[in-house]
């Protein structure tokens, strides 16, 4: 069978109380784009600095004629060597874009567009960190009702899709950068915030146990920290599995007034919480319930 993918999607946002004459309403909208950062040089040092490219639209996407409108992107540094430059004959306002103030760079204002106008712009900024892709993620929920737990298990195999090594990889400069700890782009550590009262978490790759991990679980919160068994520079791959247990009751509840129905409430996806982000190309998730359920 055939399927068409297209670049756009269109959602139906239906409110509850219609709008009255010459009303507004303000909507914001948060997407999230996967594989929008492409290194820029492709390959550098292994101290280098990098550079990401990211290209967008000037204009935002519309299925509908838009009368007003401007983008506004807040980059993580100043350090922004490239960027398009569209003509002010565009702007209403006769200025030549991008406004830059700070380390903001505004596209706009434009006048009427037309739905799906779109002006592809670019930008190229400093972005020394990971670029952390996870091909595929499975993650295993299984509930014990004899046993009181709930055990989950994730297993990850991951990529990261930064800039790759221009020449081979030093131990030596490795090691020295550990004394002054510069920007780099190897991911080094992840760190898992799981439910608090989370217990017997475990770490494990192809190989076997990874004693780089650090377990902390008190009456706040429950961190697993850990380190891959070498640091992951760009176009370099891992993959592990970790998992942990936790007590059933503080997932499964009973539905009121029925003695034989339960409602379980258990995240979709955890994984790793990078300051930098983590996206998913695929992630499984597979709820493993007790004989006899149904």
């Amino acid at each position: 069978m055939l399927t068409y993918q297209s670049s756009t999607q269109y959602y139906k946002i239906d409110l509850r109380t219609p709008l009255a004459s010459n009303e507004q309403l303000t909507l914001s909208i948060t997407y999230f784009v996967l594989s929008a950062l492409e290194p820029l040089p492709a390959q550098i040092q292994q101290n280098d600095k990098q550079y990401v490219l990211h290209k967008f639209s000037a204009y935002a996407p519309s299925a509908y004629t838009t009368l007003k409108q401007k983008t506004k992107l807040k980059l993580p540094t100043t350090d922004v060597p490239d960027a398009t430059v569209l003509p002010a004959d565009l702007n209403t306002e006769g200025k030549e874009d991008p406004q830059k103030q700070g380390n903001a760079f505004t596209y706009g204002p434009y006048g009427e567009l037309p739905a799906g106008a779109q002006e592809e712009v670019s930008v190229r900024y400093e972005f020394t960190k990971s670029l952390t892709h996870g091909t595929l993620l499975e993650r295993d929920i299984e509930v014990s009702h004899w046993g009181g737990n709930v055990a989950t298990e994730e297993r990850h195999w991951l990529t990261n899709r930064a800039a790759k090594l221009k020449n081979h990889f030093s131990r030596v400069a490795f090691q020295q950068a550990n004394y002054f700890n510069p920007p780099s782009v190897a991911l080094k550590e992840m760190r898992f915030p799981l439910a608090v009262g989370s217990v017997d978490a475990y770490f494990v790759d192809d190989i076997g146990n990874v004693s780089t991990s650090r377990f902390r679980t008190n009456q706040r919160e429950a961190n697993l920290e850990l380190k891959p068994r070498y640091p992951m520079y760009g176009g370099w791959n891992y993959s592990f599995k970790t998992g942990w247990n936790a007590d059933l009751k503080t997932v499964l509840h009973a539905v009121e007034g029925e003695s034989e129905q339960f409602v379980l409430k258990v995240p979709f996806l955890e994984g790793p919480r990078q300051n930098e982000g983590v996206e998913y190309e695929r992630v499984v998730t597979r709820v493993i319930l007790p004989e006899g359920a149904m």
